[in-house]
């Protein structure tokens, strides 16, 4: 007996041997088949058959699990605090006789930041037409017909054809032509190819549908291509291995799909794709002024600095909007920005070396101003940096309006005056908006009633005024623009300016600024209809005007409801609106037990005493609601803009049942 038992067991082993033993015969199989020279192509049924060990779905519950923590200056990490402080403010100090639109308005408030607690547990797909794996060999080559593909091509190589994808600028540098006769024609086409091929395609056939004046059944057919080319493009980066290997046709790949991410305003899928870019640019030396190899030419030098060039702007303008350092220094870059084409080249690519100066900037103004390091510096050394940074803003500002005068008139020739309007305004209202930010971060003087100095509320205000010119032009194209200006305005960079005059109403009662509101939620009224963290973004701003509404109504009652006022600053307070805090503080410490101040300073406050923090009443909402207190810093900046970072993140994340769907 127990010699049949142990012979089973041998038999059991040898078994389990044999399929070891397959198992790593075939990974050495799919090993050397991807272990290639850095700019060999792929086969792409082995890299599908490789990548299925990896991410056999490409939306699996598993890829999202854990909790995305980002930066100072996004306040995401600190919604969780924010539900528990306002359940814990509500409970503890209950009102009688609460104003009933308050009161709903304040529901909606709770429910946002009870969302964005909800939401780090539910994974949303990053990719939601990627076709399942089964189903990737069988339709990778299904693409549209070559001959409309050829002719938009051309289209766009006679710059009679234009938008926000980063084709338009790669179509100058590479032959686009030759990569997509690849990807058609070939069996042996890199997969990463296809990515870029499919990328461009989706720009080309979505922007000709828009824009051509094609029959109702041909303009349809256009679309049906893109979204083709968008099922393609998502499934292939649904299946990328995990490792990537360092060519510049896997760099312009990953920079297709970034651009494409900002399309949709997926940062954090923009993000991974753009920091994956700016590792492979530096393995490979392109930010390097290095000497020419032995058959590199002159020309292929320009090709990838170019695409280190790209991955720089998609970086640090991420940066800020992120609150996250750039994975590019600007100290370890040697050479030169991309220099001015001639008056016989596209002018995109002189509008390229202001984007990428433009996201210098941002980068920059994280660095500088809201990243935890700056925080601590000293008020004359904050100063120094605020007046550095408007400089830089007012000299790119003066580079701008050269530019233009240099070669507007061309690109209205090439590109159409609706076109370069709405580029040329959309541009404007992004730098204002920049040094809203800039001014916001100056340390607050002493003799100051208000959150925001006289210059950062002015600039806000000129913001949303050139908003409503931008706007103008946008309904002058049928709104053809509408969707590009929320992408990659609005929400491109997180959008200050409505916050600023937001909060300016609150502490004046300024009643021309709450117009300003409104006419700024009107006029994006059709945001809903754009995309997910669009029509958030308006249902957003859409509360925070109506607490503004209704507070002042209240005020200008001649006998305001007493106890509806109190709730509404208790309520901003816990939103993080300084002057609130203050008396939220006076009021925890007027009606709350010494026992409930106790639970609440070893619960939610754990935190601020382990880093010894001075918990005295006044200060202590403040430290509690932010930790960029926890920074030395907290009396001037006041964490508004770690406030306005957190608003900015629930308009990807938070589930306001929009009905929009994608």
């Amino acid at each position: 007996m127990f010699t049949l038992c142990s012979e089973r067991k041998i038999d059991l082993l040898d078994h389990r041997l044999e399929a070891v033993t397959k198992l790593l015969e075939d990974l050495k199989t799919q090993m050397s088949g991807s272990s290639t020279s850095k700019e060999s192509h792929y086969d792409p049924s082995r890299t599908t058959t490789a990548v299925s060990t990896i991410t056999s779905s490409p939306n699996h519950s598993e890829s999202a699990s854990g909790l995305v923590v980002e930066g100072e200056s996004s306040l995401s990490a600190h919604t969780v605090f924010v539900n528990e402080f306002v359940q814990n403010f509500v409970d503890a100090d209950p009102l009688r006789q609460t104003d009933p639109e308050i009161r709903s308005t304040i529901n909606v408030l709770s429910h946002i930041v009870s969302d964005s607690k909800q939401r780090n547990g539910v994974n949303e797909p990053v990719l939601a037409h990627a076709r399942p794996q089964d189903h990737l060999q069988q339709e990778r080559r299904e693409l549209p017909p070559i001959s409309k593909t050829v002719s938009l091509i051309r289209i766009a190589k006679a710059q009679r054809l234009a938008g926000s994808g980063w084709i338009y600028e790669y179509i100058t540098m590479q032959p686009f032509g030759d990569l997509c006769l690849e990807v058609y024609f070939s069996e042996d086409y890199s997969p990463f190819d296809f990515i870029s091929v499919n990328a461009g395609l989706y720009s080309l056939f979505w922007d000709y549908a828009c824009v051509a004046d094609l029959p109702q059944n041909e303009k349809e057919q256009y679309i049906a291509y893109s979204r083709l080319c968008r099922d393609n493009l998502e499934t292939g980066l649904a299946n990328l291995p995990l490792h990537l290997p360092a060519s510049s046709n896997v760099i312009a790949a990953l920079l297709f799909a970034a651009f494409y991410a900002i399309e949709f305003s997926k940062s954090m899928l923009c993000w991974t794709l753009s920091s994956k870019a700016s590792e492979l640019c530096q393995t490979l030396g392109y930010h390097r002024n290095l000497p020419l190899g032995g058959n590199q030419q002159s020309g292929d030098a320009r090709y990838t600095q170019f695409l280190f060039w790209s991955t720089y702007y998609i970086d640090k303008s991420l940066s800020l909007r992120l609150g996250r350092a750039s994975t590019i220094p600007d100290w370890d870059i040697s050479i030169s920005l991309p220099s001015l084409p001639n008056k016989d080249q596209e002018p995109v690519l002189a509008y390229f070396v202001l984007w990428i100066k433009l996201a210098r900037c941002q980068g920059n103004i994280y660095e500088m101003l809201y990243s935890p390091g700056s925080m601590i510096q000293p008020d004359h050394v904050r100063h120094s940096r605020v007046e550095l940074l408007r400089s830089n803003l007012q000299e790119l500002e003066e580079e701008t309006e050269r530019t233009m005068n240099d070669w507007f008139k061309v690109s209205k020739e090439n590109s159409g005056e609706n076109l370069m309007d709405f580029y040329a305004t959309s541009d404007a209202i992004l730098r204002l908006s920049l040094l809203t930010h800039v001014y916001r971060a100056a340390p607050r003087t002493a003799n100051s009633s208000t959150t925001f100095s006289s210059d950062c509320v002015r600039v806000a205000r000129a913001t949303i005024e050139k908003h409503h010119e931008c706007m103008a032009i946008i309904h002058k194209s049928n709104n053809l623009h509408f969707s590009t200006y929320i992408h990659w305005t609005l929400l491109f960079a997180p959008f200050i300016p409505f916050i600023a005059i937001f909060c300016n109403v609150m502490e004046t009662r300024d009643k021309a600024d709450l117009v300003r509101l409104d006419a700024f939620i009107m006029s994006i009224q059709s945001a809903s209809t754009v995309s997910g963290p669009a029509a958030k973004m308006h249902r957003l701003f859409q509360v925070l005007y109506n607490i503004a509404a209704r507070y002042l109504e209240l005020h200008t009652q001649s006998n305001p409801d007493e106890s509806s006022v109190p709730e509404t600053e208790a309520q901003l307070a816990a939103l993080g609106f300084p002057h609130a805090r203050t008396w939220t503080a006076t009021q925890q410490h007027q009606t709350q037990s010494s026992n409930l101040l106790e639970e609440m300073e070893t619960g939610l406050f754990h935190e601020t005493s382990n880093m010894g923090v001075n918990t005295d009443e006044t200060s202590l909402g403040q430290w509690a609601v932010n930790p960029m207190f926890w920074m030395g810093n907290g009396a001037q900046l006041e964490n508004w803009l770690y406030d306005n970072q957190a608003s900015m993140e629930l308009l990807q994340e938070v589930d306001l049942d929009s009905p929009f769907k994608e």
